[in-house]
């Protein structure tokens, strides 16, 4: 059997047809290639082998982690082949909208609300600012 890696720990790694093929002789079949591949197969309960669209090459599966394009570029979400061997239990619509606040403050910071300044030098709703300007006006400059 071919020494090759599925996890390495970080990441799981996409196998070819010929060593998954060799990993069920060497399981199941005593030696035997089987006469056909199957779809997936489960190593543990922990990991399963599913062979791709293309039929090309076997993504290995975790709960956490799956080797295929969907689950490298979308990070953090469960991929088809995660959510259909390792189905998790419906969440509440307070656990939904608490995960979605949680990225939203990921992304853009927590949320920052304006405090009044504490002695505003900004004259009253009907005042005016002094000397008839734009801004405030020391008194002893206002030329009459």
């Amino acid at each position: 059997m071919s020494g090759r890696t599925l996890f390495d720990g970080a990441s799981p790694k996409t196998q070819t047809i010929e060593a998954v093929k060799q990993l069920i002789a060497y399981q199941q079949h005593h030696g035997q290639v089987p006469a056909e591949m199957p779809a997936f197969y489960r190593l543990s309960g922990e990991m399963v082998l599913v062979l791709s669209n293309k039929e090309d090459a076997y993504y290995v599966v975790t709960a956490k982690a799956c080797s295929c394009p969907a689950a490298t570029y979308q990070p953090g979400r469960a991929c088809k082949h995660q959510r259909k061997f390792f189905p998790q239990p419906k969440k509440s619509q307070a656990q939904t909208e608490a995960e979605s606040d949680a990225e939203l403050v990921k992304i853009a910071g927590p949320k920052r609300l304006a405090m009044p300044p504490a002695d505003s030098i900004r004259p009253g709703k009907n005042e005016g600012w002094g000397g008839g300007m734009n801004g405030p006006v020391d008194p002893a400059e206002v030329v009459a």
